[in-house]
């Protein structure tokens, strides 16, 4: 497998972690970044279908284990 890494920028929070505004502000860096992504390896060849239910896939299987991580504590 041949990497090629793409860098998607993120920036820092602007808003502090009880700043009502920090959830919109985090969904709108995250809502570019995403689709900045999904161009990239749809781009690359992947069909939409197949980057969308990999996705999927992916964030189940991390929220579940970090589920598991907060469980632990």
């Amino acid at each position: 497998m041949v990497s090629t890494r793409q860098t998607i920028e993120i920036t820092k929070p602007q808003h502090s972690a009880n700043d009502a505004y920090r959830a919109v502000e985090r969904e709108e860096i995250l809502e570019v970044a995403f689709r900045d992504f999904v161009r990239a390896v749809v781009a690359a060849g992947w069909s939409e279908s197949e980057v969308a239910l990999t996705l999927a896939d992916i964030a189940d299987d991390y929220v579940m284990a970090l589920a598991g991580r907060v469980a632990g504590k």
